[in-house]
């Protein structure tokens, strides 16, 4: 169950809207880092973070994203979760490269993705096998994604119980269409104090056992220019798990 929810946390922060042209950023810069610490009742079971680097491709500047995320204490003794994701994106937000290796219990995965136009290449870096994978042209990687979302235009993102959809990619079993609705806006207590915040919800239409329904997550936002997730609420079969944004470094 928790690698399950690690992989909607990564998923449910970072998001974006089908069809829409995203000037440079200059909303986050490199050097950004954002940390979260996931809760579970009264345990402190997890912690994530997003951190912003530059890399060159071809003396061209690209942003690189590394996520990471990982069991704590008690948690750790039941389930030992060590995930390390990265992304490689243009600075209009164009995934180029998307990598994960990951530890979840005897679970392990060491996979690639390298994006070309229509088209990306899925390497196995275990067994070395490949495949070839049609994409949309607007495609998204699950990192790539929430950073699109932060320079999307205001008055097409805040269409209240819109669904804005993204074409995604995450491994192998090929592309899939992530939606999120506005619900609305809320001020809520954080580690960081009162934040006016955006509300969304993500739409999970395959549910499975984790999730009590398909409107099971609640993302808060900063209400400004930048969006930064401050909370995740997901309400499981048993219990609700909380993310929480504790520090911001710039």
């Amino acid at each position: 169950m928790k690698k399950h929810i690690l992989f909607y946390f990564l998923i449910v922060i970072k998001w974006g809207s089908y069809g829409q042209t995203i000037k440079e950023n200059v909303l986050f810069k490199i050097g950004e880092e954002l940390h979260f610490k996931i809760t579970y009742g009264i345990f402190n079971t997890s912690f994530a973070s997003l951190k912003v680097n530059d890399t060159l491709i071809n003396n061209i500047s690209n942003y690189k994203v590394i996520a990471h995320g990982e069991t704590t204490g008690l948690a750790k003794l039941f389930f030992n979760v060590n995930d390390n994701y990265f992304s490689v994106f243009s600075k209009n937000i164009k995934p180029i490269i998307f990598g994960r290796s990951v530890k979840e219990g005897d679970y392990y995965a060491e996979e690639s993705i390298y994006f070309n136009e229509n088209k990306a290449l899925f390497v196995n870096n275990l067994d070395d096998t490949t495949e070839e994978i049609n994409v949309s042209e607007n495609i998204q990687d699950i990192i790539s994604a929430f950073y699109l979302f932060r320079g999307l235009p205001q008055e097409e993102l805040l269409k209240k119980f819109s669904n804005y959809k993204i074409p995604m990619i995450y491994n192998d079993e090929g592309e899939f269409i992530f939606e999120l609705q506005y619900v609305g806006q809320e001020t809520i207590n954080t580690y960081l104090g009162h934040k006016k915040c955006f509300v969304f919800k993500p739409i999970l239409p395959g549910i499975g056992r984790i999730f009590r329904s398909p409107n099971a997550i609640t993302i808060w936002v900063t209400n400004d220019e930048k969006r930064i997730p401050v909370r995740v609420k997901a309400k499981i079969v048993v219990g609700t798990i909380y993310a929480d944004l504790v520090n911001i470094l710039k």
